[in-house]
């Protein structure tokens, strides 16, 4: 059966027969990375990264440890003993891996400006292990654009931590002015056919819970405006629940597709009951997976988006697919 389901992940990834004016796009993502808790996932992962183009890290991708935080060279260990182990090596080996961070591999957990100062040690080790490839605004953070399929997508990383504020303080911020700012700009600017968004908590989930972004409405109406009114087609990559889902939600005509993926090899926690008006299928995962998106694009305008969560077996959990 394992067989089976694996040539139904991998058929996805490889069904890349297409006409010359098409491009073919995948991309696999996850969060929520504990080595020490599971690993039955990583297998699975492997063999699909053999035909994937990216993938994406979407944080807690390290899961550090009390006092890591606090040092450059402690934080740069925590790399070293999740990542320079044999199964990792490999996995990193292939595709090509991209990342955004969390408050577990930011400092501690729910870390903001209010509680925490240690971010620009750990933002220093997370720059120098993943290395981001594309343009980055502020020195001091990550946040950037990567231009994917010849500029037909966009992919937005964007920076949860760096510049976050209390949910209960005067103005409380996730993202920061001068992110914003950015991000706007960069959206008004963007003349690709689909925007990807990747964030560490959940946008569209609209259950007040943990650190989702309805804990923020006056910045997530911001951001669903922003998304909603942009000419491209909004695609947002979130992680950090322990449980995945798809929600989608339709603004002024346009829709906004959120695709959760977590976790990957921590402990899964299961939401199946939680007051999200935006689900579009019945509960949460409750065991580890990991996202695949792959967009087919016509060259003018047009094409498939396809998207699911699948498990260490391969089986896809939860799919969605639509016309671009």
């Amino acid at each position: 059966m394992k067989k089976i389901t694996l040539v139904c992940l991998t058929a996805l990834v490889l069904n890349s027969a297409c006409t010359k004016e098409e491009k073919v796009l995948n991309i696999g993502f996850g969060s929520c990375n504990e080595p020490d808790q599971t690993q039955h996932l990583l297998p699975t992962l492997n063999t699909a990264l053999d035909s994937l183009d990216y993938f994406i890290w979407l944080g807690d991708n390290i899961y550090l440890k009390n006092g890591q935080w606090n040092s450059y060279d402690s934080t740069m260990a925590r790399y070293t003993s999740v990542f320079a182990t044999p199964v990792f090596e490999d996995l990193l080996s292939k595709s090509h891996h991209l990342a955004i961070w969390d408050d577990h591999d930011a400092g501690p957990n729910d870390c903001d400006l209010s509680n925490f100062s240690g971010f620009p040690t750990t933002m220093r080790a997370f720059k120098d292990f993943w290395k981001p490839d594309y343009p980055q605004p502020n020195t001091k953070s990550y946040y950037g654009r990567k231009v994917l399929a010849e500029g037909q997508v966009d992919l937005f990383l964007l920076d949860n931590r760096s510049f976050r504020t209390h949910k209960d303080s005067a103005n409380a911020t996730v993202f920061g002015a001068e992110q914003l700012n950015w991000f706007q700009n960069a959206l008004n600017h963007s003349t690709a056919q689909v925007h990807i968004i990747c964030m560490g908590g959940q946008l569209l989930n609209t259950a007040k819970v943990f650190e989702n972004m309805s804990n923020y409405p006056d910045e997530r109406d911001l951001l669903l405006q922003w998304l909603s009114s942009s000419p491209g087609r909004p695609v947002v990559l979130t992680g950090d629940r322990h449980s995945g889902e798809i929600n989608e939600i339709v603004i002024s005509g346009t829709s906004i597709l959120e695709v959760c993926a977590s976790p990957l090899t921590a402990n899964a926690h299961p939401h199946h009951d939680e007051m999200n008006r935006t689900r579009i299928h019945e509960k949460t995962t409750d065991t580890q997976h990991f996202g695949v998106l792959q967009l087919k694009l016509l060259e003018e305008m047009g094409g498939t988006l396809r998207v699911g969560l699948y498990n260490a077996n391969g089986t896809a959990l939860f799919l969605h697919r639509e016309t671009l």
